[in-house]
């Protein structure tokens, strides 16, 4: 029941400059373990061409409560069934630390995939580290599977689980 009583009181809604000041704080702060820099690696995924944002917050306050970045890369030519399919990454998924558990992370991530899904893409593929064990648990029960394991893939030395799921 507090699942849907924290989600149900959200909305998403396009990244806005201003809230720069909620998602790089939070970066760092959620990002730090497995990042030298986090804020210099939020910059490259805001900055990637293409990259669309979504921020959570609550209807009322309204209080960010979490974000996500998500890559779409168009296929220049058809492949298989598909005319010019899209590959879609989600670069990063952030929620506030006094939330997690209660459904945000599982909210941004389903639309993310809804979105993901209505700009054409045929995949959903992330990295998460192996360390990172509350988001392999979110991204796992959501489906996606793992593809392959990167040594030594975060800054810190923490190895990369990358998982893909089809959409």
């Amino acid at each position: 029941m507090l699942m849907r009583k924290t989600t149900a009181d959200l909305i998403l809604r396009p990244r806005r400059p201003s809230d720069d000041a909620f998602i790089y704080p939070l970066s760092d702060r959620i990002f730090a373990a497995f990042s030298r820099h986090p804020t210099g690696a939020m910059a490259s995924m805001l900055s990637e061409g293409g990259a669309i944002v979504r921020v959570a917050e609550r209807v009322r306050g309204p209080t960010p409560v979490g974000f996500y970045v998500l890559g779409l890369d168009r296929l220049a030519r058809s492949f298989g069934p598909w005319e010019r399919p899209a590959v879609a990454r989600l670069n990063a998924i952030g929620v506030q630390p006094d939330l997690h558990g209660r459904g945000v992370g599982r909210f941004l991530l389903e639309h993310a995939e809804a979105l993901a899904r209505d700009q054409g893409a045929v995949s959903l593929t992330l990295m998460t580290a192996d360390t990172n064990t509350r988001a392999r648990r979110l991204f796992v029960s959501a489906g996606f599977q793992r593809l392959l394991v990167l040594e030594r893939a975060y800054a810190r030395g923490q190895r990369g689980i990358v998982m893909t799921k089809a959409l």
